[in-house]
């Protein structure tokens, strides 16, 4: 497939646009409008059937775990008042499920080490609170529920001793680190505690204790905090005894809910957790300098509210509250798409009613989501290829000499994701729309009517691939005609050796011709002083190229050529 030449056009208008179409493999950045895509339901298990008669019908936060030994696979779901495991091995309904009671509290965080689970909640509801301090479930002794609460001495600098009594959320790294973050303990930083030598007895490592942290992600001894109205807080913990600040920075809507690192630590990934809330990227390869890669809303203006993201590979996985499970392909972070979701909740809007958490984590692939009025979700993803659009409009000036100039016209940028069967239409505008075209799969339709309604004499088909070119580019020019002349001065017939233009008109001054190639480099320059056909060589390369000419007195314009 060749999808790196010059598509140009002859149309009538009164200034140069340029298009600008990048194809990065195939996907639709259009609004959604379905309860799904891309995702199906397995297993839904309601709170209704979930067996233990302590639980509440309010869902917390969600975990998964893998037995390496028997290849099953658990949710462990947080609830109101405790923690359910439920086996999911099954694609079709659970399997044996476990509940472990705990402090009544609408916060509840749950991560994984080795075969251990630990479990934090936030503060407690009731007229007389109980704290649990830090729970420990021992997966591989799920039949006889072994498992305990433990409140953790922190010593503090002035000789006093704390103890963890409750705690927003948690981390734990690949070292084994604990991270516990919004605690009773200080100004609610970060807590951190060493799992690694013995994970049923955690032993206090040290405090970062400047800003208050809802959530956060570390690796390598760097902690990415979310501190809310602090924006993201980045803390080096090489010594865990001795923190240091590296530096902060905000996001869109001041109001940093968690953050999650990708698989190469070159980019951040937060979510603010307010409506109309956004999901951010930043570029951190320097921390000197970051730099915001994009800001994305599902459906702009509707009040929605993003919880938690997390990152599986080239995927952004999302809980989306009342939009429901919410997936971004960011293979290129830069162009994030939209290439997939599913809405587990009945609700719709603005609120904190639906999809709390997600974990994408599991071998199967499969994805848990925990919705806190619908319970446990167990869905199935189907990971495609997705193409990237993106469009630029410009304006192209041939009359300047040199090199072709493309300035940004509108401002904008705009990026389309495109499904099988869809086509797009750039018109002469830039406006691009999609429909489908029969049975045309993975096309993109170029102009074919002007602004003024004018037909186009010429309309191009590419086929695409879906997704094998993933770093391919095509290029698309769209020029203006001359302003004041109404019929061409020639016609041009191409060849491969040559072109052979062809007066149409007859003008007693000389014509004055440049052509130029994608790029803008002149490749040809010379008068045409008779009425006798012209011959000019064609170039190597295969492509489009633009015939720009003038004639004194008469106008000016451009004409498509053709290098096949």
């Amino acid at each position: 497939m060749m999808v790196n030449s010059l598509w140009s056009f002859s149309i009538f208008m009164n200034q140069y646009l340029s298009i600008l179409l990048c194809f990065l493999g195939i996907g639709l950045f259009a609004q959604p409008n379905n309860d799904s895509l891309n995702i199906k339901k397995l297993i839904h298990y309601p709170f209704s059937e979930w067996i233990d008669t302590n639980v509440f019908p309010l869902g917390a936060d969600i975990w998964g775990y893998s037995d390496s030994s028997s290849g099953e696979e658990y949710a462990i779901v947080g609830n109101k008042n405790g923690v359910l495991i439920a086996n999911i091995t099954s694609s079709n309904q659970i399997g044996n499920t476990y509940w472990y009671s705990g402090s009544p509290s609408i916060w509840r965080d749950i991560k994984t080490f080795g075969h251990y689970a630990y479990v934090v909640h936030d503060v407690p509801s009731g007229s007389n609170p109980v704290y649990d301090g830090l729970m420990i479930i021992d997966l591989d002794s799920l039949s006889i529920l072994k498992h305990k609460n433990i409140k953790i001495p922190v010593p503090r600098h002035n000789g006093q001793v704390d103890t963890m009594a409750r705690a927003h959320n948690l981390w734990i790294d690949d070292s084994g680190i604990l991270y516990a973050f919004g605690s009773n303990v200080g100004v609610g930083g970060a807590l951190l505690f060493d799992l690694s030598i013995d994970p049923w007895n955690p032993v206090y490592k040290g405090i970062y204790n400047n800003h208050a942290f809802h959530d956060g992600f570390s690796r390598n001894d760097t902690l990415y905090g979310a501190a809310l109205y602090s924006g993201v807080v980045a803390v080096d913990f090489t010594l865990k005894t001795n923190p240091q600040l590296i530096r902060t920075w905000p996001t869109p809507g001041n109001f940093c809910h968690n953050t999650w690192l990708s698989d190469d630590n070159n980019f951040l990934f937060t979510t603010d957790e307010i409506s109309d809330g956004y999901i951010s990227a930043y570029d951190i390869s320097d921390l000197n300098n970051v730099n915001e890669l994009f800001r994305h809303r599902v459906q702009p203006n509707t009040s929605l509210i993003p919880h938690n993201t997390h990152v599986l590979g080239s995927k952004l996985i999302t809980s989306y509250y009342t939009f429901g499970l919410h997936v971004l392909d960011v293979e290129f972070p830069e162009l994030p798409v939209l290439s997939g979701y599913y809405d587990t909740s009945p609700s719709s809007g603005g609120g904190f009613n639906g999809a709390w958490g997600a974990y994408p984590y599991l071998p199967s692939g499969r994805i848990l989501v925990s919705d806190r009025q619908e319970g446990l979700f167990v869905l199935e993803p189907e990971y495609t290829d997705v193409s990237r659009l993106h469009i630029q409009l410009g304006h192209v000036d041939l009359s300047s000499g040199g090199n072709i100039k493309y300035g940004n016209a509108s401002g904008k940028d705009f990026v389309f994701f495109k499904n099988k069967g869809d086509t797009l239409y750039a018109d002469d505008n830039g406006v691009v729309i999609y429909g489908s075209l029969g049975t045309t799969v993975d096309t993109i339709v170029y102009p074919f009517t002007g602004a003024s309604g004018i037909q186009i004499f010429d309309s191009l088909v590419v086929t695409l691939g879906s997704g094998i070119y993933p770093h391919d580019t095509l290029i698309a020019s769209v020029f203006s005609k001359r302003e004041e002349i109404t019929l061409d001065p020639f016609e041009v017939v191409s060849s491969n050796e040559k072109w052979i233009l062809k007066r149409s008109s007859f003008y007693d001054q000389g014509i004055s011709i440049r052509i130029l190639d994608i790029n803008g480099r002149e490749i040809y320059k010379g008068i045409w002083n008779d009425n006798l056909d012209k011959f000019i060589q064609t170039p190597k390369a295969a492509g489009f190229y633009i015939l720009s000419y003038k004639i004194k007195d008469a106008g000016e314009g451009s004409i498509r050529l053709f290098r096949n």
